[in-house]
């Protein structure tokens, strides 16, 4: 099975947190960073597999619709990420704040 990471970039904590919440309930996946970026803006990144990770993505986007006044700013799915993203990106483990909520 490829592992796949996906990335969607809001604007606003509410935001990230509500896209967070969402990808985590739609499919098998694992929320491996959550962080502020500067400006408001909140980067959730999360692994799983290919189909997973898309599905994920898709309704972490569409939840947004109920948080007024924030938007998403860009999304990414990448199926198979070179063991150099790994390597310096925070895509491989989990926060360690996260251990009690990841699958």
């Amino acid at each position: 099975m490829a592992i796949a990471v996906g990335m969607v970039q809001v604007l606003g904590y509410p935001a990230a947190l509500q896209v967070a919440d969402v990808m985590v309930k739609a499919a098998q996946v694992r929320v491996v960073s959550c962080e502020g970026i500067g400006d408001g803006y909140w980067s959730v990144v999360i692994r799983g597999s290919v189909s997973d990770v898309q599905v994920a993505v898709k309704a972490g986007r569409s939840a947004l619709g109920e948080v007024p006044g924030h938007s998403v700013i860009s999304q990414q799915v990448i199926a198979q990420p070179g063991n150099e993203l790994e390597e310096i990106l925070p895509i491989c483990r989990p926060h360690p704040a996260m251990d009690d909520f990841l699958l």
